[in-house]
């Protein structure tokens, strides 16, 4: 049997249906995304460095409504459009491009971003499809986390001067770059190396496979992580805040690691103190 049967088989039905969704949502907005390859794009301002083309916009319309003919009875939450539907039976959390500005540079490092978070709160579904490089990262609660449907884990290096970081500058939130630079110091010194692909939602996929040993940021939103989250917690990793008991989905500051060198980050953070 192999892993994909496994998971499958195994996954309840309305979980699987939901899945099997996402993931055809998130191929489906990946050909979109291919296909418009040398278009010249529509880019519009939302805010500082902060932008959407109208490729955004398609795949999030696309997304938004196949879902919805699939599971009428569920709410949304989209990065372009907001909150929409009764989240009573759960929400979609979409990250139509996780990468805007890659997309728009020619960059490779984008994703699209999709996942499914009950009436209860918990994440249940999570998938995270990069196109240009035709890998496709996806996580049921409980059934493991999956790239092109070999299941990944987490690395197990529990020593942080071999750990490779994954982390982005403040470029949102400009008053926190001298506290932020300070911490991405001090935290570089005591590791091995440091990377920034744009993409949150790919250094979460980045650290749940094993490429990457942690990723710290803030500043983020709940589409940028949702379906990334799930998918390291069940490729064996850890997610918190910048404390061990801060919610995340609401602070937007983060910190995911293999789990064997989570409390070392959080330990640095504490240290060096609030900004």
């Amino acid at each position: 049997m192999t892993e994909k049967t496994w998971l499958r088989s195994q996954i309840p039905a309305a979980q699987r249906d939901r899945l099997d969704a996402a993931i055809a949502c998130a191929r489906d907005a990946g050909s979109l995304l291919l296909a418009s390859r040398g278009q010249v794009l529509q880019v519009k301002s939302k805010g500082l460095n902060d932008v959407a083309t109208h490729i955004d916009l398609a795949s999030e319309k696309l997304i938004v409504d196949t879902l919805k003919s699939r599971f009428p009875e569920d709410g949304f939450l989209g990065e372009e459009n907001g909150q929409s539907g009764n989240s009573d039976a759960g929400r979609w959390i979409i990250d139509p491009i996780d990468g805007t500005d890659n997309f728009i540079h020619g960059i490779p490092d984008y994703t699209v971003s999709i996942a499914f978070q009950n009436s209860e709160g918990v994440l249940t579904v999570g998938v995270v499809n990069n196109p240009e490089q035709d890998e496709l990262f996806y996580a049921a609660k409980d059934m493991g986390a999956y790239r092109n449907d070999t299941q990944i884990s987490v690395s197990e290096i529990n020593d942080p001067s071999r750990a490779l970081n994954l982390s982005a500058p403040p470029f949102r939130i400009h008053e926190k770059a001298a506290w932020y630079f300070s911490l991405m110091q001090r935290i570089s010194l005591q590791t091995w190396d440091d990377r920034n692909f744009g993409s949150a939602a790919l250094h979460l996929a980045y650290v749940a496979c094993g490429r990457a040993d942690s990723f710290y940021e803030l500043g983020l939103k709940p589409y940028d992580i949702a379906a990334g989250v799930l998918i390291l917690q069940e490729a064996g990793g850890r997610c918190t805040g910048f404390s061990a008991d801060e919610n995340f989905m609401d602070t937007g500051r983060v910190v995911a690691t293999n789990g064997l060198l989570h409390d070392w980050y959080l330990k640095q953070i504490k240290e060096f103190g609030e900004s």
